[in-house]
């Protein structure tokens, strides 16, 4: 078995490269973690300005309790009657109208703030639910590249042992050359002439060589144009 022998083998080498490509280019789920993380990543950032809205919205409050306690107080030692210094009155009135104007201060933040918060909390809830579908996507592709890589895996394994088996019936020096052709010609060491043309280059083959190909398929000639094997596939 020559050249017919290494034109199966060639077959089974393609089909190896082939299933190779396919196995290093199935979706690992690099693009759906990478979605996932961009999607943790904002479920964090409105989380976090949430919480600090939250938070500052618990400090104004304290200082609003202690800002409206306090009013109160001057406002009853103000109008209690028990006070009749006129600038000492002038001076609770004047304290009365400085909080009255830090309560409203406070109380307008505090309206911002809420306000902000019920803004931000259905943007969190898309968020949370975005991250969600990330993961899901993320599960679903993760099975799908394990069953791929399986499956390329088991095919890869079969064409080996096809590959061995065709081997082992051609001689070592017609493997290395043939190897070495494959090498340098892409992959395709070995083409067919049909219609008297090389598949490989194109050019014509003369018709006395090719009789000669199709009289003995197994001689081992090469084209003129391309440098390639040729077999006259019968």
């Amino acid at each position: 078995m020559g050249v017919s022998g290494l034109f199966r083998l060639q077959h089974v080498d393609l089909e190896l490269a082939r299933v190779s490509a396919q196995r290093a280019g199935l979706n690992d789920g690099t693009p759906e973690r990478a979605a996932g993380v961009a999607a943790a990543e904002r479920l964090a950032g409105l989380r976090a300005e949430i919480v600090d809205r939250q938070a500052r919205l618990r400090i104004l409050d304290l200082e609003l309790q202690s800002v409206q306690s306090k009013q109160k107080k001057v406002e009853g030692d103000l109008y209690s009657g028990r006070i009749s210094n006129p600038k000492e009155l002038a001076s609770m009135q004047d304290e009365v109208a400085a909080l009255g104007r830090t309560r409203d201060h406070l109380e307008d933040e505090v309206l911002g703030l809420l306000d902000e918060v019920e803004r931000l909390e259905p943007q969190e809830q898309e968020a949370r639910a975005a991250l969600s579908a990330a993961e899901a996507a993320l599960t679903r592709q993760l099975q799908a590249f394990e069953q791929g890589a399986a499956a390329a895996e088991r095919d890869l394994a079969d064409l080996a042992a096809k590959r061995a088996q065709v081997a082992t019936a051609l001689d070592d020096d017609l493997i290395r050359r043939y190897d070495r052709l494959r090498e340098a010609k892409g992959g395709v060491a070995i083409v067919a002439v049909r219609g008297g043309i090389c598949e490989g280059c194109h050019i014509t083959i003369p018709e006395r060589f090719r009789r000669r190909l199709e009289e003995n398929p197994d001689a081992l000639a090469t084209c003129d144009g391309c440098g390639r094997i040729l077999i006259v596939p019968r």
